[in-house]
């Protein structure tokens, strides 16, 4: 059987998508799975992405790196478990909301209602769902998309809840007043990390002030202390000033000027840029005490007897580096401030409400202004008052809003923390010992040192689409009841267990039943069993109460069996059955399936059936209608894996897709944890009996984040051995900033509960930047699309690409198209241009590999090199994946491909033996293997039409084995190495001389420097060959002397001396020109379209009689001529070393 013939010019998109149809047609991944489920796990995070936008190169490369090492480690026989999740919560969909509902604030989402914004922003996080789907599936990453855990759902709720009593109980977390940093816009404190994490830090140049505080002593009449600062609309606020108690200060008066000004001594000249005379120099300490008229009025503060404010204080924070060497403090307004007063005893007087805008409390002229706004109204009054002392444009960094870009402010309000300062030093210690970093400077470089850095967390947030901190505070005593599971809520009236049907006849056929029934479909006799033992278990476990059945022939079946066990009544009700597939009842489930996706049947009805969310109602009313009958009582719910499948997902459960007569147990006592729902759940003060209310903070989306390795799991409410025997993971991918976010919190929240770090290896990626060095921009399109791209170059390409560029080493990558196009064309085209001739010439020659090819007993030294070269490959892949360095990686390929190419096939060219074309396919299976992680499509095409093996897949197939290379094997690469830098040596000779490789010469002589490293005759005949010589000669070093046609030329690193003789004879001459005229026949033939092994006739004129001669050794076999005729017919001119002649070729 002759193998497909290859395309020369590949429609890679078209391909792309025969592939994807073969994977989804034939459930590739599902087996590899399958095929692998006995084997060591190997585990890996996802992070979840928002699906409040499109899939960027950003998401590409994270994709690409999670796809790559699972593919690997699964063709290693680890079991990878791979599935997608989305991050539901917090300020990126709630802001999308608000502009879509056209409000903006607390006071109108509150005015609106919690609950409609909150469904609003429940049918709008998964928004782009479509669109990440197309994506995922375009670059072949290969995850389980549809059955996507998501941190909105009950059940991942749930166990965030179950994480955060556990901490608490352990006396990590507390409600405490510190200053964060905070978004009027979004009206909620930001933590420290998510303004790091993008660099929100942004650069703007605003007006700073130097401003005069008069000083209230005698003995320092009309002085003022100088104060500088960058946000003049903290001034209002202030409370004290701050000096270095071993610095310096000048009281120093200005000539012309009756006014006295006290400043550090170091920044008089800079400050003071006029003449001065200096009356005194004190020490910081000297000033301390002293008080200072304020610069406003502000209630509750002047005028207070044994008041502490408007005084002078010693702080060790005050330097000299900028500013006057005083500082002004407004404990509200900044971390020193607030730590510094809460220690000297200042009191707290928080001036701006929740939107940003002076409150009542502020000076009456600022009521009602927004802060940023008030800046020009504060300086314009203190310079009507005569105390400002100067205004400049300053440049500074300034934290802005991660989300909507809004200016933030440092505001002292109430919230919850993680004590991160308890566990620290814990926390570095484990970092040490347990995580690995790719690249390694980020163990003890960034992470560590952020790490160190690190505040307590700060857990909570003012907002309302997240999960609720489940806090109970008791309106009497203040006691906070924390509740770690919905069983804890005591909501419960009865238990429910809902069990699929045993298999029945329709499953084994792959028939869709639903109602009416179309045939008899009772249960196999597996169905019977497993249904029978579905009744020891409940029999085993205290028993069901009552029993509930779809009234379709195969749950009565189950139901029946399992009710005559247990001795229950069965009570059939019509909303219990199977999904109603209208025209598609009776037919095969695959016509169904194929035209009705499960995902998009929720509001996609076949022709007299009915959608996903019917099924789901008439389950909820069922189950809503028999929970409120009953009381106490254990109820088994007997139906179908559709509707119990959506059932579940009513209930925001993780639960995988039913199993036949396999039980599961289901609280349906509260659908939905959000608020409003959760709030009007009061509970009973375990201390005092009286009424607890929640409390209305949500978590920070970023405790979702850092709960996902147990959460997707429902730990520990289900599936508690299966995670517990996959934590730690192995692996976790994420951009760099991610070093300061979510490696941080899963670290914070896995070593709290588990004590150990959740995950063994990291690696981080750089970030994709445009072109010029600017970030990507949809607004400002200054990248290419995507798609546009996978479609020119290849999704391959593309994936190869970001595997091997800069960013997989955590550097910053400027996307270049220019560059991209190099490696599809260095890297995928070369490569498809291998497979292309092998097929060809190997299809051409009737080659086929049988049971008894061999490629151990190699008689070619250039067949026995790249066995080699195929052997160091597979080790050195194996090696670099198992680093995770994805850049070592794909340059072994790189490499490997260019001499396969440039030095072996050009070398063999010409070949038609078996030796041959069962080494080159050797190589390309091999190939297609080790590039299989990083290149599926191509790898897939290749593996599937050379091999001739039962494996489906190449991503079935197992990772070559590795084999250490023998003394011998490692000598054959140095010399081949050594000979082809001779041939460098010698070609760049022949250029010198301008002597056409294709013009034969007749000697050479080459000597390397080591005396070890000989060229063997064979390994000299691939030398020759590759030169056009056709002899060795060490004579020619000493005709040389004498010879001036003898060119001797410079070693290089391993050649001693290469020498050539560029005497050309006439039948030298004349084999020249012969081999020139193959060449333009060859290139006539491409040009004609004939294919490889296609026969022609050639006719020829020439007045030229070197050119005549030069027929007679016109090789006839290497073009595929038939014969050659020399009749003077009429052809196309051509023209070799300036002599004429007409050639046509013919296949008649």
């Amino acid at each position: 059987m002759p193998f497909k013939p290859v395309d020369p010019k590949p429609d890679f998109p078209k391909l792309e998508e025969e592939i994807l149809k073969f994977w989804e047609d034939n459930k590739i991944f599902e087996k590899s799975l399958k095929q692998t489920e006995a084997g060591k796990p190997y585990t890996f995070y996802d992070g979840p992405p928002f699906a409040t936008g499109t899939p960027h190169y950003g998401h590409i490369l994270g994709s690409t790196v999670k796809d790559l090492f699972p593919r690997y480690q699964t063709m290693k026989g680890r079991f990878v478990r791979r599935r997608w999740g989305w991050d539901c919560h917090g300020l990126p969909i709630e802001e999308i909301v608000e502009r879509e509902l056209g409000i903006s604030g607390k006071k109108d989402i509150e005015k609106l209602g919690i609950k409609k914004f909150n469904e609003t922003c429940r049918s709008m996080v998964l928004e782009y769902v479509a669109e990440w789907r197309k994506t995922i599936r375009k670059i072949a990453r290969w995850i389980d998309f549809d059955n996507s855990y998501k941190t909105m759902d009950r059940d991942y709720m749930e166990s965030v809840w179950w994480a955060f009593k556990q901490i608490y109980d352990k006396g990590l977390i507390y409600e405490g007043r510190r200053v964060l940093l905070y978004c009027p816009r979004c009206e909620t404190p930001v933590s420290n990390f998510e303004v790091a994490m993008d660099n929100s830090y942004q650069t703007v140049t605003e007006e700073s002030v130097t401003v005069k505080f008069p000083i209230s002593n005698d003995q320092f009449p009309n002085t003022y202390f100088l104060a500088w600062t960058t946000t003049p609309w903290t001034l209002p606020g202030n409370l004290a000033l701050a000096v270095g108690p071993n610095i310096k200060y000048q009281v120093v008066s200005i000539k012309d000027k009756s006014e006295v000004y006290i400043l550090a001594a170091d920044l008089v000249p800079k400050i003071l840029n006029t003449k001065y005379e200096i009356l005194d120099t004190i020490l910081g300490s000297d000033l301390v005490g002293l008080e200072y008229e304020p610069l406003f009025e502000v209630k509750g503060i002047k005028g207070d007897k044994g008041s502490r404010a408007h005084k002078v204080y010693a702080a060790d924070f005050v330097n000299t580096e900028e500013g006057t060497g005083i500082v002004h403090t407004a404990v509200v307004y900044g971390e020193d401030d607030y730590n510094f007063g809460l220690k000297v005893g200042l009191p707290v007087v928080p001036l701006l409400d929740e939107k940003g805008l002076f409150n009542e409390k502020a000076p009456k002229f600022l009521h009602g202004q927004y802060f940023k706004h008030a800046e020009k109204m504060i300086k314009q009054d203190l310079e009507t008052r005569n105390l400002l002392f100067e205004k400049k444009p300053h440049t500074h960094s300034y934290p802005h809003c991660w989300r909507c870009g809004t200016a933030l402010f440092y505001n002292a309000i109430p919230a919850w923390f993680i004590n991160i300062q308890k566990i620290k030093k814990d926390l570095l210690e484990s970092n040490k010992k347990e995580i690995n970093w790719y690249p390694q400077h980020l163990k003890r470089g960034r992470y560590q040192k952020s790490v160190e850095a690190a505040p307590d967390w700060n857990i909570s947030r003012n907002r309302y689409w997240g999960n609720p901190i489940p806090v109970w505070k008791c309106k009497v005593c203040g006691h906070n009841t924390v509740i770690g599971s919905i069983k804890d809520l005591g909501l419960a009236k009865n238990i429910f267990y809902f069990s699929r049907h045993g298999e029945a006849e329709h499953n084994v056929k792959n028939i869709n039943s639903s109602y009416p029934e179309t045939f008899v479909n009772n249960l196999t006799a597996k169905g019977v069993e497993r249904a029978r033992g579905l009744a020891n278990w409940l029999s085993e476990n205290g028993g069901v109460d009552m029993i509930f059945t779809s009234d379709l022939l195969r749950t009565r079946q189950t139901a029946e069996t399992v009710g005559k066990i247990l001795d229950v009544p069965v009570e059939s009700d019509a909303r219990l059955r199977e999904f109603n597939v209208g025209v598609y009842n009776g037919r095969d489930t695959s016509d169904f399936e194929r035209v009705f996706p499960f995902e998009e049947r929720w509001h996609k009805a076949p022709q007299g059936g009915e959608t996903n969310l019917q099924a789901q109602s008439r389950m909820v009313d069922f189950i809503t209608e028999v929970n409120q009958k009953h009381q106490g009582k254990k109820i088994l719910v007997i139906s179908h894996g559709d509707p119990l499948h959506m059932l579940t997902k009513y209930f925001g459960s993780q639960l995988s897709y039913p199993k036949y007569a396999t039980i599961f147990e289901l609280d349906v006592s509260i659908a939905d944890l959000h608020r409003p729902y959760i709030d009007e759940v009061v509970l009973e003060c375990e201390k005092c009996g009286g009424k607890s209310h929640r409390i209305p903070e949500i978590f920070d989306s970023w405790v979702e984040a850092g709960s996902m390795p147990f959460a997707e799991y429902h730990y520990p409410f289900a599936q508690k051995e299966i995670f517990e025997s996959r934590y730690p993971a192995q692996f976790v991918a994420e951009y760099i900033a991610q070093t300061r976010a979510w490696f941080y919190v899963m670290h914070v929240i896995g070593f709290n509960l588990f004590g150990k770090a959740p995950f063994e290896n990291v690696i981080t990626t750089g970030t994709i930047m445009a072109e010029d060095r600017t970030k990507l921009s949809k607004s400002k399109k200054n990248y290419p699309d995507p798609w546009k791209i996978m479609d020119k170059y290849s999704v391959d390409a593309l994936r190869f690409f970001l595997m091997n560029s800069a960013v997989m080493n955590a550097d910053n990558m400027n996307f270049s198209e220019r560059e991209l196009g190099v490696v599809y064309r260095k890297d995928i085209l070369i490569l498809w241009n291998i497979y292309n001739y092998f097929v060809t010439y190997a299809n051409e020659a009737a080659w086929q590999p049988n049971s008894k090819s061999e490629i151990r007993n190699l008689k070619s030294v250039i067949d026995q090199w790249i066995n080699v070269r195929t052997k160091q490959l597979v080790n050195e892949a194996a090696k670099h994946l198992d680093n995770y360095d994805t850049v070592r990686y794909t340059n072994a390929i790189e490499g490997y491909i260019s001499d396969l190419s440039t030095w072996y096939l050009r070398r063999s060219r010409g070949r038609k033996d078996g030796e041959f074309f069962e080494t080159l396919r050797h190589c390309l299976l091999n190939l297609s293997k080790v590039m299989a992680p990083v290149t599926p499509y191509i790898s897939e095409v290749i593996f599937q039409n050379l091999n001739r093996r039962p494996t489906e897949s190449v991503h079935l197939a197992a990772w070559p084995e590795s084999e250490e290379l023998t003394a011998q094997e490692i000598d054959l690469l140095v010399a081949m190495d050594i000979v082809r830098e001779a041939a460098t040596v010698g070609l760049a000779a022949r250029k010198q001389l301008k002597l056409n490789v294709r013009q034969p010469l007749s000697r050479l002589s080459v000597d390397t420097k080591s005396k070890d490293i000989k060229f063997t005759p064979e390994l000299l005949e691939i030398l020759l060959s590759e030169l056009n010589v056709k002899q060795s000669d060490s004579k020619l070093v000493l005709e040389a002397k004498t010879n001036n046609k003898i060119f001797g030329f410079q070693g290089s690193k391993n050649i001693e001396y290469f020498y050539l003789d560029t005497t050309v004879d006439e039948q030298l001459k004349l084999e020249g020109l012969a081999r020139q005229l193959e060449r333009e026949v060859q290139e006539m033939r491409k040009n004609l379209g004939l294919r490889v092994g296609e026969v022609i006739s050639l006719s020829y004129d020439t007045e030229d009689e070197e050119l005549k001669e030069a027929m007679r050794l016109f090789d006839k076999s290497k073009t595929y001529v038939r014969e050659v005729r020399g009749v003077g017919e009429v052809g196309e001119e051509h023209e070799i070393d300036g002599k004429k002649i007409r050639i046509k070729l013919s296949n008649e």
